[in-house]
């Protein structure tokens, strides 16, 4: 496995508020996470006019943010850190940033636009491209498994992580648990699938493999440190927690404060940057708050972007999702299409005399700020984004294998429901809604599905789905008679024979 260059996550007293500051180094190259990753460039002479004052880190002369694209960097401090730490640790990420860079493959797309921010994302042979669905591995090595310093570049020290959590936690599988917690969260909100495995105590940076997790998780002690973790990102996506400031997770919450960190990292470890502003409505704020549980509105267009929703692969009538009620109300959340070529198929049965009411809403805050960091740390104030109006909705009814929909709505303008009240459905079949888009932009549009069907109960001898018994049907009976195999739709009696016995019953259900 190469090493791509990691996230770093501490808290740090925010002024003003007792949100905890993540400072930021970033490189800065048009917009932010609209290129893909790139080799870093160290520039190994002293900075340009342009990138005097502001543009180079923390004193750093010969090496200017500005002159190195690719991938930011997050640091965070405990309070009182000195600035001497400050320094020393940016001072070895950078030099290990420019090593990195250069093994880090260049997959996925980048895209992010004028919100969320991605950077790359997991690349397998079989689910590079964006929008499709990856499958990842996890571990937990053991103990003393030497784990290198992600943050100074100096001496490995032993894994400690599961001893951490029977100290914290009270049982290694307690802690466990919670970043169980984090994944299942994650899975449930986008197509990402997590599979929990054993670990072979591989050396640390081993790529993932039938016996080791693609993502592995550590920790340990780092000394007077206050870096609270740090994560790699894809393909590596390996996480370490510094042991020595565990005294930070509180308990509070059912472990939120330790949740929201390793689902922050995660988010790191799925290909995601920071986004501004900093005001407690994304997980990837470069501000850590326990305001809110796991991954918000941004972070899940994000990951779904990326990934797709949770019931992806969907895209044609063949692999259409079975998760609507064939009678009643079905209401499923936090869907999207991913960009505008993306279509979502869910399938159901109904028979003949049945009514269907299919709407799809779109979903999210009417808008919101989303920018950004800065080079210096810094937060942007960021620009409106308006999630309801990034796609126009389209709505349609599909029966049995056909592509041509036997009804469509596209009656509103984009951020308003499409909506299909009372269809009548005139045959017995195996029917499908497909949701898509009249619109030319390439980002996402999350959305709500709702459905309510008025089932009718299906005539015995109605063969055919037409709502009738007669002729047809007879003659659909009369070419399986004989023995049948047991418990064939054909059998109205169930012994195993299509006979006289069932004649007697299909004749009584005539008309």
């Amino acid at each position: 496995m190469s090493t791509p260059v990691n996230r770093i996550c501490a808290p740090v007293a925010r002024i003003g508020s007792s949100a905890l500051f993540i400072a930021s180094i970033a490189a800065v190259m048009g917009s932010m996470g609209s290129l893909p990753f790139q080799q870093a460039k160290v520039v190994a002479t002293a900075p340009s006019a342009g990138h005097a004052g502001d543009g180079c880190m923390l004193g750093l002369d010969a090496t200017c943010i500005a002159d190195m694209p690719g991938v930011p960097l997050s640091l965070c401090f405990v309070p009182g850190t000195s600035a001497e730490e400050v320094k020393q640790v940016t001072q070895g990420l950078v030099a290990q940033w420019a090593n990195d860079s250069a093994a880090r493959p260049a997959v996925g797309d980048g895209d992010g636009g004028a919100a969320y921010f991605i950077g790359t994302r997991w690349a397998f042979a079989s689910s590079s491209t964006q929008g499709t669905p990856v499958v990842l591995t996890w571990s937990m090595p053991p103990d003393g498994l030497l784990i290198s310093d992600g943050i100074t570049g100096g001496a490995a020290s032993g894994n400690n992580l599961n001893a951490t959590f029977v100290t914290k936690f009270g049982t290694l599988d307690a802690g466990k648990s919670l970043i169980r917690q984090v994944f299942a969260r994650w899975s449930e909100l986008s197509g990402v699938t997590y599979t929990e495995v054993t670990d072979d105590n591989a050396a640390w940076g081993a790529s993932g493999s039938s016996t080791r997790g693609d993502i592995r998780i550590t920790g340990r002690a780092f000394g007077s440190t206050g870096v609270l973790a740090y994560t790699y990102f894809p393909n590596n996506g390996d996480m370490v927690f510094v042991t020595t400031n565990s005294n930070y997770w509180s308990t509070t919450n059912n472990n939120r404060y330790f949740r929201n960190i390793c689902s922050h990292e995660h988010g790191h470890g799925l290909g995601f940057d920071h986004v501004c502003p900093t005001n407690n409505t994304k997980l990837m704020e470069p501000y850590l708050t326990t305001a809110f549980d796991g991954p918000q509105n941004d972070d899940l267009r994000a990951v779904q972007r990326e990934y797709g929703d949770h019931y992806e692969p969907n895209d044609t009538i063949a692999t259409a999702s079975a998760v609507i009620n064939a009678s009643g109300t079905t209401t499923i959340a936090n869907l999207s299409i991913d960009d505008n070529s993306d279509v979502d198929y869910y399938k159901f049965n109904a028979n003949v005399g049945a009514t269907i009411t299919v709407q799809v809403t779109p979903q999210g805050p009417s808008t919101y700020l989303n920018g950004a960091q800065n080079s210096n740390g810094t937060c942007s104030a960021g620009t409106a984004v308006y999630p309801l109006v990034i796609q126009d909705i389209v709505v349609g009814i599909y029966r049995g294998t056909s592509t041509t929909p036997i009804i469509q709505q596209n009656a509103t303008v984009a951020g308003s429901a499409e909506a299909i009240v009372n269809f009548a459905i005139t045959a017995s079949d195996v029917y499908a809604i497909k949701v898509s888009t009249a619109s030319l932009t390439d980002d996402i549009q999350l959305y709500t599905l709702y459905t309510n069907i008025v089932a009718t109960a299906p005539r015995i001898g109605d063969f055919d789905g037409n709502g009738i018994v007669n002729g047809g049907d007879l003659g659909i009976l009369l070419a399986v008679w004989g023995p049948i195999a047991c418990g064939s739709r054909y059998d109205l009696n169930n012994d195993c024979v299509i006979d006289g016995g069932d004649l007697g019953i299909f004749l009584a259900d005539w008309g």
